[in-house]
């Protein structure tokens, strides 16, 4: 199962810039653009259009779709990170390998690596590219830097490029959850880069509950969040585990509120995300007075002991930590929990056992998962590249090669499953993800294991499978795999938020403004010290209204002014 990077706190956090580059770019050899030479002659009116790059893209482009191979090859430059979970073997190399092997072979391209980095440097070194103006032919940025080099003439404009030669299959991608991704890629009207999608709202959070502990208790499943507050305080008090002893805790809190989004979203309030008030402006959804109710929620369960006293010096990991040594029952998390950390927890007790539910309204209003933009980064394409519908070719192969391949023999050459050992799918040079990947293989397997019918499984989906038939035959290492992908688990829980169309979108869905990057850190410290003091009850739950008095003052007051103001150009 691969899936890509879930986005955290967009709005607030945005001016962290490493947590989203993964590739960056510097060129030696700009004049280079991306033709061997031939190309540019045999093409019919070139000569009239060399000082018009716009209708030159156009022209050669038509030219080379036509063929469907570039005939004599080009070469497109760019640069990237150097995974360390990639093994190179028979002479492959960074340059030389099955992905470029494959560009040049069926399309004629040849992707030439200027350099590769481990991620820890790549922000240093893209911002010294970005400042220097030598860039490659085509390379990939998070939000900010793709707005620096927006704004400085630097990019292609991919419009026309996007809709006479992106395929059906890449358009269906790029759009599976909605035209935001685009838009966010599209400057005054304008499609200045090719999005790198990820899967947000397959990513939500559900709440996790020990069943055994259930069990154990003689308590039903939830069914309302009145339930679940039950569940939680009788794992707190009524010694779940018999080791007669109080040392056990309902829910899990980390330092930094990650647990804590599908708790907030049963309240209808969404931390962290840009969301419309009564009015329909755009307001913050952390200063809105459902996120006091929740608050106030579980200001009463920390009183109670449903809380780790400490949680506010525990990180996530510390947090896993506790719930692997069996001191926590009740966890908000994305449907991935099962590999990390519940396997691990199951591995040390292996009469544990969790299951997923959907999350729970505290009233009679749908319960709707916070969701961000669904972009981790940007693919960018030099402005003088004589040929950006390149990308899109290399895209329409990651797409095909990835997701639609049924063939064995391809998937081990392309893909190599993560647990072989050697994550060669890294080694693409344009890639983005599908919106609902791993729900679609979870039906798929479902399928089969009702039916016995395998003949639709991709060659992934039949080791997701395989492993979901050891754990029914007793392996217990497998445990979470049928966890996350069998019927009435994780997956289903996103299926059923999916179907019913029970999300909250981040109605922000641009690149960051100049009064975000200057006032985020100061109006997320102050967010993050208010909350704890109200959970732990050293201030008051009145001094959330004093909160948002002070973000409004801070810096809030120009942000949302400046982020309504985009919203009506929006519309």
């Amino acid at each position: 199962m691969k899936k890509g990077s879930i986005s955290l706190n967009r709005f607030m956090f945005v001016v962290v810039l490493a947590g989203f580059l993964v590739l960056s770019a510097c060129s030696s050899n700009s004049s280079n653009s991306g033709n061997s030479g031939g190309n540019e002659a045999e093409t019919p009116g070139a000569n009239t259009a060399q000082n018009n790059s716009e209708a030159l893209q156009v022209i050669e482009s038509e030219n080379a779709v036509k063929d469907g191979k570039y005939d004599p090859p080009i070469t497109l430059t760019t640069v990237r990170t150097q995974e360390n979970t990639v093994k190179f073997t028979d002479g492959d190399s960074i340059q030389n390998n099955v992905w470029t092997r494959a560009y040049e072979e069926e399309y004629g391209i040849k992707v030439k690596t200027l350099w590769a980095v481990d991620s820890s440097q790549i922000d240093q070194k893209m911002n010294l590219t970005i400042a220097s103006g030598d860039i490659p032919d085509f390379f990939r940025v998070n939000a900010t830097q793709f707005k620096q080099l927006a704004e400085a003439g630097m990019l292609a404009d991919l419009s026309e490029v996007y809709n006479e030669y992106a395929s059906e299959r890449v358009k269906s991608l790029l759009t599976e959850e909605g035209t935001m991704a685009l838009d966010s890629a599209t400057i005054d009207g304008k499609l200045m880069a090719i999005p790198f999608t990820n899967p947000s709202r397959e990513g939500s959070q559900m709440v996790f509950i020990r069943t055994d502990w259930l069990d154990a208790l003689k308590l039903p499943e939830p069914k309302t969040m009145d339930d679940l507050m039950k569940i939680s305080e009788a794992f707190s008090t009524q010694d779940p585990d018999h080791n007669g002893k109080q040392d056990t805790f309902g829910l899990a809190v980390d330092k930094d509120f990650m647990l804590l989004n599908g708790f907030f979203n049963s309240f209808h309030a969404y931390p962290d995300i840009v969301v419309k008030d009564s009015d329909g402006n755009l307001t913050f959804g952390a200063t809105r007075s459902e996120m006091k109710s929740a608050l106030a929620k579980l200001n009463e369960m920390f009183k109670s002991k449903q809380i780790d006293p400490e949680f506010g010096a525990k990180d996530i990991t510390k947090v896993f930590e506790m719930i692997a040594n069996g001191k926590i029952g009740m966890m908000y998390y994305a449907y991935y929990a099962g590999l990390y950390p519940l396997q691990a927890a199951k591995d040390k007790d292996p009469s544990m056992e969790w299951k997923a539910f959907p999350i729970m309204s505290v009233d009679g209003n749908p319960a709707k998962s916070q969701v961000s933009l669904g972009v981790n980064s940007y693919w960018v394409v030099k402005k003088e590249v004589e040929h950006p519908e390149a990308i899109l070719k290399m895209l329409d192969f990651w797409v095909k090669t990835f997701y639609e391949n049924t063939s064995d023999e391809i998937y081990q050459k392309f893909n190599t499953a993560p647990e072989d050992g050697n994550q060669v799918w890294l080694l693409n040079n344009m890639a983005a993800y599908k919106a609902f990947k791993n729900i679609e293989e979870s039906l798929r397997i479902i399928n089969a294991l009702e039916t016995n019918e395998t003949s639709k499984l991709t060659p992934e989906d039949k080791g997701v499978y395989e492993k979901i038939l050891k754990f029914q035959s007793g392996d217990l290492t497998n445990w979470s795999w049928n966890l996350i992908f069998s019927k009435g688990q994780a997956l289903s829980v996103s299926n059923y938020y999916r179907t019913n169309n029970l999300y909250m979108n981040d109605e922000f869905s641009t690149s960051p403004l100049e009064s975000i990057v200057q006032n985020a850190p100061a109006l997320s410290k102050l967010q993050a010290e208010t909350f704890t003091k109200i959970i732990l009850g050293l201030s008051p739950i009145e001094e959330f209204d004093t909160f948002v008095k002070r973000w409004l003052e801070l810096g809030g007051n120009e942000i949302l002014a400046d982020v309504n103001e985009w919203y009506k150009t929006k519309k």
